[in-house]
């Protein structure tokens, strides 16, 4: 009895001893993905960042650029206004040059 009592012992301890080691081990990996996760999370969080630094600056320019088409519109309706101001008096001297033709003799 004594040697299944040692037999018994020895295979107890070796299976706790491998299941010890394989617990071990699928901890090691775990840390490692989690590790590489970490990692991955902290790239991905400079890109983004770099992406947002990236998007301010170009709605920055974006604002500039709408500030000068806004000003450019306001200096095209000006010119538009002298324009047809300029058109009015236009037809005004054709209409008097046609009166006075009229009233004219040849």
């Amino acid at each position: 009895m004594d040697a299944i009592f040692w037999v018994a012992l020895a295979f107890f301890l070796a299976a706790g001893i491998s299941g010890l080691v394989v617990v071990g081990l699928r901890a090691w990996r775990a840390w490692q993905a989690f590790v590489s996760l970490a990692a991955a999370g902290d790239a991905a969080v400079e890109r983004l960042a770099a992406a947002t630094e990236q998007l301010q600056a170009r709605s920055e320019a974006a604002a500039t650029r709408i500030e000068e088409l806004n000003a450019a519109v306001a200096r095209l309706r000006r010119t538009q206004a002298r324009v047809r101001i300029l058109l009015g008096a236009w037809g005004e001297v054709t209409s008097l040059l046609r009166a006075a033709h009229v009233l004219s003799p040849r």
